[in-house]
């Protein structure tokens, strides 16, 4: 639900000074990967795995964002509300686009769900 509408890579900033995705065991990253619940990832602009910087933080598989089975609950480590405005993206003045940040469709998905479902 959180990606509908999305873009296949999108620029989400990071602001974090500590933190990664780490997990207990192998298990529980086949089973994240079994059941879907690895919603984001960090990528280079190609969308493929690059390690530092394009993965900031060392997280395992890249992962920047999982959810819960039910895929309603998102853990995120990057900020979707500090992307809500193209004029917030770094290079914000060389991008044709429209005038709204890729994070604003997260939070759009996330109000479009609960309007639908509860």
């Amino acid at each position: 639900m959180w990606t509908k509408n999305l873009p296949e890579i999108i620029y989400l900033p990071v602001a974090h000074g500590e933190g990664k995705f780490v997990v207990k065991d192998k298990k529980v990253l086949e089973r994240l990967k079994k059941n879907n619940q690895i919603v984001f990832q960090y990528c280079n602009l190609q969308g493929k795995s690059g390690g530092y910087p394009d993965n900031p933080n060392g997280s395992v598989g890249d992962i920047a964002g999982i959810c819960d089975e039910s895929g309603r609950i998102l853990g995120l480590m990057p900020h979707p509300e500090r992307n809500i405005l193209v004029s917030q993206h770094p290079r914000w003045f060389s991008l044709k686009k429209k005038a709204e940040g890729d994070g604003l469709q997260i939070f759009r998905n996330g109000v479009s769900y609960i309007k639908k479902h509860f």
